[in-house]
């Protein structure tokens, strides 16, 4: 049973947490990050008028708009903010902002050749909309959810948190897989604490997730040596051994962290389903012999795997869809397509990733034994 003062107690302590992780992390981490490679600002700016307009749709793409437009904008932050400038907007295939009067979008501001600013329509402002769905997520999982959606909504604070404030910056360290695993680890103890109780099931799920993720992420390591893959193959590879240069970046290690993330929230609800199973087995006949037992915990587990599974190829299915688009457009014959080394990448995460997650139930089964039945840590 849930207590306010308990849930109370929680909450204030996460974000403590997660406090002290924004206010400390960029510090520690600051140590990586070289000069912005961007010269310009980014602002809020709304148009005024549109001066001119001199667009037509784009015979081959729905909704997008060829030429360009001229408009007077107001700047609304920044050290510009109040000024009026006149801006010229360019529109094609793959960049088409359309401008409107009274539009508050994104506007960029360089400095010409004669130290003059520049203004330009950089892109929609977007983050309402993902304020509004975040929003809306979190009162459904509150309104559902209660005490434990808040503790869940807590959970995925803090390990957006570890991945955003430590792990991606720390992929610039000398140490990148180090921390990483550290770190998810650290966001896997939490999040069970936080949604389980300090317990033996939330031990036996932490225990098997952790297991299965870093399985996953041992099995991309291998194999993408045997096959010849790096982090350089992965999508937005090339740019980031562009900005890699100079640096102590271990690219290598870009593949491993990336395999150990993906997999990591899938593997955790295996693991915390089986776990809560074999916790409910062993209350409702603890006399079973442990072959039993076992037998009976990896029976839940075939259920949530077949599933699981599903879940987490079509995941990565739905985001390489471009280029299964590219390959059946251009017909591109079998043995020029599966060899290319970011189409063999996608395959290699969604083959290790499920790959963790179904061990994640044989791992999660073999520690209820150990803390259920054979009494391993038998005080908690």
């Amino acid at each position: 049973m849930f207590s306010l003062k308990k849930e109370l107690l929680a909450a204030v302590s996460t974000f403590f947490a997660v406090a002290l992780i924004v206010f400390f992390a960029p510090k520690i981490t600051e140590q990586y990050r070289h000069r912005s490679q961007f010269n310009q600002q980014f602002v809020s700016g709304t148009v005024i008028a549109i001066t001119e307009n001199n667009i037509e749709e784009d015979p081959f793409v729905d909704g997008r708009f060829l030429g360009n437009q001229k408009m007077r904008v107001r700047i609304n932050e920044g050290e510009y903010a109040g000024q009026e400038f006149n801006s010229t907007n360019t529109l094609g295939s793959l960049r088409s902002a359309v401008a409107y009067e009274g539009l508050t979008a994104v506007f960029a501001i360089r400095m010409d050749k004669n130290n003059q600013p520049v203004v330009w329509l950089y892109n929609y402002k977007r983050t309402p909309y993902i304020y509004l769905l975040s929003a809306v997520l979190s009162a459904l999982v509150l309104l559902i959810g209660k005490f434990k959606g808040l503790r869940s909504l807590l959970a995925l604070l803090f390990t957006g948190a570890v991945v955003l404030f430590i792990i991606v910056p720390c992929m610039w360290s000398p140490h990148p897989a180090l921390i990483a695993m550290l770190s998810l680890v650290l966001a896997c103890a939490v999040s069970f604490i936080l949604i389980a109780g300090i317990s033996k099931k939330s031990l036996c799920a932490a225990s098997g997730t952790l297991c299965g993720v870093f399985l996953a992420g041992l099995i991309a390591f291998v194999f993408g040596k045997i096959m010849n893959l790096s982090g350089v193959d992965m999508e937005k590879g090339e740019s980031l051994l562009y900005l890699a240069q100079n640096r102590d970046f271990k690219i290598t290690s870009l593949l491993f962290v990336s395999i150990l993330i993906a997999c990591f929230g899938a593997t955790m609800d295996v693991a915390v389903s089986v776990a809560s199973s074999a916790e409910q087995l062993h209350k409702a006949d603890s006399s079973m012999s442990v072959s039993n037992y076992f037998s009976a915990v990896l029976s839940v587990g075939k259920d949530i795997i077949g599933t699981m599974t599903n879940t987490l190829i079509l995941a990565f299915c739905g985001s390489s869809l471009p280029l299964a688009m590219m390959i059946w457009g251009y017909q591109m014959d079998y043995m020029q397509f599966i060899n290319i080394p970011l189409i063999v990448i996608n395959i290699l995460q969604a083959l290790a990733g499920s790959i963790g997650m179904v061990a994640s139930v044989f791992f999660t089964a073999l520690f209820s034994i150990l803390i259920f039945k054979r009494g391993v840590l038998h005080s908690i």
